[in-house]
């Protein structure tokens, strides 16, 4: 197991952050990023997921998570 920072983001700004979260692997990051997604729904946001050495594993739209990872409808 792996442990990530999940963050919120509008433009530059953190809006939240999630700190070392426990996921077995990369396939394992949809759930958590899809209950952000819905959670965090407005246009502009974003969800970065970073390792512990800071580096960016990965970065999406809560729109795009939303539509295609989560059944949603984008707001």
């Amino acid at each position: 197991m792996e442990n990530y920072d999940f963050e919120i983001l509008k433009g530059d700004e953190k809006i939240a952050v999630l700190r070392s979260i426990e996921i077995p692997n990369s396939r394992a990051m949809w759930p958590k990023i899809t209950e952000l997604a819905n959670k965090f729904c407005e246009p502009g946001y974003r969800i970065r997921v970073t390792d512990q050495a800071g580096g960016i594993v990965m970065l999406v739209g809560v729109d795009t998570a939303r539509r295609h990872f989560g059944g949603g409808v984008a707001a």
